[in-house]
């Protein structure tokens, strides 16, 4: 059969799912005709694991202060203050992300690094796979889930990092999908209130809550009104409890409204932060961290407009998940995967509905063989983590260099260290003895902005004032990796001597002062 409706000559396309008396005529040979879902949800976790994978054999400043971060709350609790850096030593530290830290540390305490690695990649992958149900749900053909699925692992790329927010992505989807599914009731679901615990998790484990919260409330909110509208008092009343519940959410971490000046400190220093830190900077189609999500935002745009000149108009829900979504990965990169999950579904659903469900039909054994393949390659992966040694994970800073600062540290109990972001947080997870010494580390919302424009300078080491942070400290530690004009500059300073010099990295130490006469 030769179907040209859909713009593509050639393919057979046959009805991905059928309904009602058509399912019951069809029967069995209907429901051969049709890609089977679980091989192309088993490929798509699978490749979501294996890509993960090979990116998690690096620890980065993030992945360090995890540990370090889930090894101080369980050995001395929850924190409220800072002792961790010189630059803000005693100011108020508010954890938001402490039960991110804790099992973190448990995952790394368990199996060490390749433990802690592979619960990163999994944790990424549940948010793909729930992604991907949610699209089965809304009658997605199987194979156009994949692919679409595939689209948003490829914005994702600029992301992994074993960090915190590998929490956020199966926390997200799951907020999306119960509120999707919530959308085709007539009033609200008892198991829509599930949003609300999976909300209380996320505001543990990362910030990015409110983006979950605020599209909760948001939706709630929309829904309460349009019941009001009709007359229909108690539903009305059922979802603005709902959005009241989102809001509270954010809330109910031991910190309780103090939570509140933990985002205000950060929105405070974000507009220093865009301008040095690469993830809080605006996305350009130059970068190539960016690049994926500009295809899926063209990609996106195409599929609705496609759909829409077939007659199908889109989700109108979807349609402003994605546009609020979008607005916020335009402002800084961090953002990108929010409109990459919420886009895609967008596409995918709207395409499905402008093709009656339609899709290119691929055997069973093609799904089945394509499923086995990934899924082969993702246990090889993890079988492979498994046997990396600690030096892999550690390769990406100056492991040599930053025992070297903390063997010259502990000679001198007096001595503070400067240190750059490659070195900071590997010296406070390796050395804890270092705790309280060194000048910053990844949190940088414990920090001024003229705090961290002198950090910035520092590490660029072309202002003319970037030697003015050295004072106070007598060791510096750099990576030559990441920052080797840094490292040149620091040697051509006659009040320094070099302690240690490898291709890792650099140490120096103040030299004493000469005394008068």
């Amino acid at each position: 059969m030769l179907d040209r409706s859909d713009g593509v000559a050639g393919l057979d396309y046959r009805p991905a799912r059928l309904t009602g008396r058509d399912q019951e005529r069809a029967g069995t040979a209907g429901r051969r005709q049709r890609s089977p879902a679980a091989p192309w949800l088993v490929a798509l976790a699978a490749l979501s694991l294996l890509v993960n994978l090979l990116y998690s054999r690096y620890l980065f400043a993030d992945s360090y202060y995890d540990l370090y971060a889930g090894r101080y709350i369980l050995r001395h609790g929850i924190p409220h203050h800072n002792v961790v850096t010189v630059a803000s030593h005693g100011a108020p530290w508010v954890d938001q992300q402490w039960l991110a830290h804790v099992l973190y540390y448990g995952a790394w305490a368990l199996g060490g690094y390749p433990a802690l690695a592979v619960f990163s990649a999994l944790l990424v992958t549940s948010g793909f796979a729930v992604l991907g149900l949610t699209m089965l749900s809304r009658d997605v053909p199987p194979t156009r889930m994949f692919v679409w699925t595939a689209a948003t692992i490829v914005v994702y790329l600029g992301n992994i990092v074993i960090r915190a927010q590998s929490f956020a992505y199966p926390l997200f989807a799951l907020a999306l999908w119960l509120i999707v599914a919530d959308s085709r009731a007539d009033r609200l679901r008892a198991r829509t209130w599930l949003v609300v615990p999976v909300l209380v998790i996320w505001a543990n484990t990362h910030g990015s809550v409110l983006v979950g919260a605020a599209l909760v409330a948001l939706y709630a909110g929309y829904r309460a009104v349009a019941a009001l509208l009709r007359g229909a008092r108690w539903p009305a009343l059922a979802y603005l409890a709902l959005a009241a519940a989102a809001a509270i959410s954010v809330l109910c971490t031991p910190y309780g409204t103090g939570v509140i000046g933990y985002y205000e400190s950060v929105n405070g220093v974000t507009p220093a932060l865009g301008r040095y830190v690469v993830e809080w900077e605006r996305p350009s189609p130059l970068y190539l961290v960016s690049m994926g999500f500009f295809a899926v935002v063209v990609a996106t745009v195409i599929a609705v407009v496609v759909a829409w000149r077939r007659g199908t108009r889109p989700d109108p829900l979807l349609a402003a998940i994605a546009l609020a979504m979008l607005v916020l990965a335009l402002d800084a990169i961090r953002n990108q995967t929010w409109f990459a999950f919420a886009g895609c579904l967008l596409a995918a659903d709207t395409l499905a509905r402008s093709n009656g469900g339609r899709e290119p039909v691929l055997s069973r054994a093609f799904s089945r063989a394509t499923a086995a393949a990934l899924a082969a390659a993702a246990l090889a992966g993890v079988a492979l983590i498994a046997v990396e040694p600690a030096s892999m994970f550690q390769s990406l800073v100056p492991v040599r260099a930053i025992g070297a600062a903390a063997a010259l540290a502990a000679h001198d109990p007096a001595a503070r260290v400067l240190a750059d972001e490659w070195s900071s947080p590997p010296m406070l997870w390796l050395h804890p003895a270092m705790f309280g010494r060194v000048a910053f580390d990844a949190r940088l919302e414990q920090y001024s902005v003229a705090q961290l424009n002198a950090y910035a300078g520092f590490l660029s080491a072309r202002s003319r004032t970037w030697q003015r942070l050295l004072r106070g400290y007598g060791i510096v530690a750099v990576s030559r990796q990441h920052h080797g004009w840094l490292a040149t500059a620091l040697t051509r300073l006659a009040a320094w001597r070099v302690v240690y010099s490898g291709h890792d990295g650099l140490v120096l130490e103040r030299r004493p002062a000469r005394p008068p006469g």
